[in-house]
């Protein structure tokens, strides 16, 4: 026993056994929070009469990120994004996310699907975010002006002058893009300005010519 004592009185010896009782505690945390979170991506079987297939995408790409090969990594992230979204895990799907961005911050699907997340969510403005960085990112890509376009018209209630520059941005990227001169035709249309519905339909006619 008092070999045991003096041992203690040993700074050396004191350092070591602190450090291996660190060591220890953090696997041991590592290791509760690794079950619960396996418990938890098996649990959402339960949510959907298909969810089987769902979780056993989930459990493919959790075993992706644990393998010694980092190039999947990204894609592991991604899938798991995807999968908690089928299930309707918005917040928790945006964690994941959020990580396959730190890998790959331009992801044109990753970030796409955190703008719909957002938009779900009815956080406007983060998702109006994301969109306006896919059209720096890809200012050919019609679609994301077209989100924009719904986003700025449906939810956030913005002016028809706000809503014709973004397409104005995206007509000159575009070459004056049919699909978005068809939008803003719809558009003018449905809210009673002839005026500006006569013009992009003209230009529209204009361009097939």
């Amino acid at each position: 026993m008092q070999r045991i004592l003096l041992l203690f009185k040993n700074p050396a010896v004191v350092v070591f056994l602190f450090a291996v009782a660190g060591i220890g505690a953090f696997f041991g945390i590592q290791y509760v929070q690794d079950q619960k979170e396996l418990r938890y991506f098996e649990g959402l079987a339960a949510k959907r009469s298909d969810g089987s297939q769902f979780v056993e995408q989930l459990l493919k790409a959790r075993k992706d990120l644990k393998d010694s090969n980092k190039d999947n990594d990204f894609a592991a992230y991604a899938n798991i994004g995807v999968n908690l979204n089928i299930f309707g895990e918005k917040a928790e799907a945006l964690q994941w996310y959020g990580k396959a961005l730190l890998i790959d911050p331009e992801s044109l699907l990753v970030l796409n699907n955190v703008a719909d997340i957002y938009s779900d969510l009815g956080q406007y403005d983060k998702a109006e975010q994301n969109w306006l960085k896919l059209t720096e990112l890809y200012p050919d890509k019609t679609m994301f002006y077209r989100s924009l376009g719904y986003l700025y018209w449906y939810r956030m209630q913005k002016s028809p002058q706000d809503i014709e520059a973004l397409f104005k941005k995206g007509l000159a990227a575009t070459n004056n893009n049919a699909d978005l001169l068809t939008w803003l035709i719809s558009y003018f249309s449905e809210t009673g300005n002839n005026v500006k519905f006569a013009e992009y339909a003209n230009l529209l006619n204009a361009g097939k010519k």
